[in-house]
């Protein structure tokens, strides 16, 4: 049985006896992994503290060959993310990212630039003002590393490139396409030329490029519907996080 080292980030823990859990962890190396850490509710547990959701550290673990539970031998804490948990908000937000990566990815699926990803999105998180508009690009970040991303260039029935002429656009929540006006069918969702414009800017922009970028009311919402539906279908499951960071945004 090889043994493993990468660095790692707990992004999910559940019990699996009155002693032991097992982890989820992302890694940079080998994609996301579970492992069991064995004996870590005894007070004497060498991992007592260590293993805390959203914990970035070392990870060593033995692999099973066609087993889907490794072993945890140990785990170096780098960085706790102190700053992101003390406040509320943003350690909802950090969950959040954390199961739709659980969701989004496969066991084993190796993907450094995921592992990227989160590392810049913590990095950012713990002083970004607009936390909305960040889970946002966060969102379509990831689409895009996934292959899932929104299409926003050109209508998906007839072809034509969307321009600044379509002020009104309808989105297929299931396919992610959009629509121009003159292929309209039923039960399209209408959506503002603005907030397709700003998701392609989001698109394209870093995370110290968010202090520049406004959005409206009717941007949070419209947004929040075209990702949380295409997220939704892909995942095939309502994110618990996700439910609670309505009531979150609502309050």
């Amino acid at each position: 049985m090889p043994i493993q080292e990468t660095e790692a980030v707990l992004i999910r823990s559940y019990p699996l006896s009155e002693s032991s859990v097992i982890g989820v962890f992302y890694t940079r190396d080998f994609g996301k992994v579970r492992a069991v850490a064995r004996g870590i509710r005894s007070t004497k547990s060498k991992f007592r503290g260590q293993l805390d959701l959203l914990n970035r550290g070392h990870l060593i673990y033995t692999e099973k060959a066609n087993r889907e539970l490794q072993i945890v031998r140990d785990f170096d804490l780098i960085d706790n993310f102190e700053q992101i948990k003390t406040d509320f908000d943003r350690f909802s937000y950090a969950c959040y990212f954390a199961e739709l990566i659980d969701a989004i990815e496969s066991d084993g699926g190796e993907n450094p630039e995921i592992f990227s990803l989160l590392m810049k999105t913590f990095c950012y998180f713990r002083v970004v003002g607009d936390l909305q508009l960040f889970a946002r690009m966060f969102e379509l970040h990831l689409l895009e590393i996934t292959g899932y991303s929104p299409q926003f260039a050109r209508c998906s029935d007839c072809g034509n490139v969307l321009t600044s002429q379509d002020s009104v656009l309808y989105y297929q929540d299931q396919t992610s396409e959009m629509v121009c006006a003159a292929c309209v069918t039923p039960h399209l969702v209408q959506i503002s030329r603005g907030s397709c414009e700003l998701m392609k800017r989001l698109q394209r922009s870093n995370f110290d490029q968010l202090v520049r970028i406004r959005a409206s009311r009717q941007n949070y919402r419209e947004m929040k519907f075209v990702l949380s539906a295409l997220i939704n279908y892909h995942t095939q499951r309502r994110l618990k996080s996700l439910k609670f960071l309505d009531l979150v945004e609502k309050s």
